[in-house]
């Protein structure tokens, strides 16, 4: 087994915080750390979580860690849980809630005793099914990757050191090692999908293919190093390619496939699935200008003057308020969009791909903004551009603005006049600066989907 310091890159030293189940894996696993720790000179802290699911059994399990942890000279943590009303709560299975509520857990432990590194059991058989249940709902290259050997968390690394060794081999670890375990009584219950992939699809797979979960892992492995080169590549086209307004929309065009989907997926935190890819893809095939697809989430994606963003659709937000042109920031459609005010020399320029756009307006010294407001668009506005007076609504498409954001931007307003509409310009008869020292700066920015969580 590699040592748990060296998977999550830490000095031989770290403490250690052991996620202990008291069934034969995390035994297994407490037994080596137990050795590694003498020899590299580092301390174990040990984690139980009672999930309030299994009645007597589960406090079987919970009395049976603490014994086991004090006997190698170990600290327990112990957490009572009551999972089934938390998972009710929240509307997800028992499995699910129970996983949160474990490492919502290990992470408040290693956060607080400044812990860097959590240990879990998991095995080679729990990748096979972690694949197989994966393969068997969809998934690309990353699901196939099956389960890390490490990954960072919020506070310190998850490492997995068990991961290349089957079940079967860790239970004959566990008799040559007379070491005493616990069995979960539910793990032979075929009433969910892992438990039927375990109990049914897994034999039937080794019947036929000795050694069929190191097969996987080694494939895993394999599968997880050309996702990690073609995520540095994605990375390298992003830094290529990316301004203070999105993506280049024929530079993703001319990508492969691969990186393309990578980079259109960075776009937004959470995980699009295969529609909703193939679907931004159309949306740059066809290269539309003020163009979008709608997305999870109530965000979109859009084409604005050749370049793709993630916006998020306002066009069921409620209106607001006019409010008044006012140094500072203010923050309308929930914090989805926010329009400053600021003398130039305070302005910072901003270089974030996330931010779907920035339009930026300087208008000379002397400019007074006492009676100037903000609102929003309605039916029938018009600003006098090059001597005619042009709807707002036809401005907008011309300058290609997505449907999804226009009738929420606010136009800057003096009366019944409109004097400036973002991403389209002034009205004429509006003096415009060069951003000398005393010019003030007027941007609309429809906020990075970071700042809007």
């Amino acid at each position: 087994m590699i040592p748990p310091w060296k998977l999550a890159g830490e000095t031989s030293t770290a403490t250690v915080l052991l996620g202990l189940s008291g069934g034969a894996d995390s035994c297994a696993l407490l037994h080596l750390l137990s050795q590694f720790a003498k020899r590299d000179g580092f301390s174990v802290v040990t984690a139980h979580v009672h999930h309030g699911i299994r009645g007597e059994e589960a406090d079987r399990d919970a009395d049976f860690c603490e014994r086991l942890a004090a006997s190698y000279g170990w600290e327990l943590l112990r957490l009572n849980a009551d999972v089934p009303s938390l998972a009710a709560a929240h509307k997800r299975s028992l499995e699910l809630e129970a996983r949160e509520v474990r490492y919502a857990f290990f992470q408040q432990i290693m956060e607080e005793r400044k812990i860097p590194i959590l240990v879990t059991a998991h095995h080679a058989d729990d990748n096979l099914e972690t694949v197989l249940f994966r393969l068997c709902r969809g998934t690309g290259l990353h699901g196939l990757g099956g389960i890390p050997s490490a990954r960072k968390m919020a506070f310190g690394t998850l490492v997995r050191p068990l991961l290349p060794y089957s079940k079967s081999e860790i239970l004959d670890f566990c008799r040559q090692e007379a070491l005493e375990y616990v069995t979960d009584s539910t793990n032979a219950l075929g009433d969910c999908s892992r438990n039927r992939i375990r109990l049914e699809i897994v034999p039937r797979l080794e019947s036929q293919f000795s050694g069929v979960q190191s097969s996987v892992y080694r494939m895993t492995r394999s599968l997880s190093d050309d996702q990690d080169y073609l995520d540095r590549e994605a990375d390298r086209f992003l830094e290529a390619n990316a301004a203070d307004v999105g993506i280049s929309a024929e530079a993703l065009r001319e990508a492969h496939s691969a990186i393309r989907r990578r980079v259109i997926g960075r776009m937004l935190p959470k995980t699009l699935e295969s529609v909703h890819l193939e679907a931004v893809e159309a949306l740059l095939e066809k290269g539309i200008s003020g163009s979008s697809v709608s997305l999870p989430g109530d965000w979109c994606a859009c084409l604005q003057n050749g370049r793709l963003m993630m916006l998020p659709d306002l066009r069921r937000r409620e209106g607001y308020d006019p409010f008044p042109c006012r140094e500072g920031n203010t923050l309308v459609c929930d914090g989805k969009l926010m329009v400053s005010v600021k003398a130039h020399e305070k302005c910072e320029s901003t270089s974030n791909v996330h931010n779907a756009y920035t339009s930026l307006c300087i208008i000379k010294k002397g400019f007074k903004k006492e009676g100037l407001y903000f609102r929003a668009r309605c039916s029938g506005d018009t600003m006098l551009r090059h001597g005619v007076s042009r709807q707002i609504r036809r401005l907008y498409r011309e300058a290609g603005v997505p449907l999804a954001v226009r009738d929420a931007l606010p136009l800057l307003c003096d009366g019944d006049s409109i004097l400036w509409a973002p991403f389209v310009g002034f009205a004429d008869g509006v003096a415009v600066g060069d951003g000398d020292e005393g010019d003030w700066q007027i941007a609309v920015l429809i906020q990075t989907i970071e700042e809007t969580k």
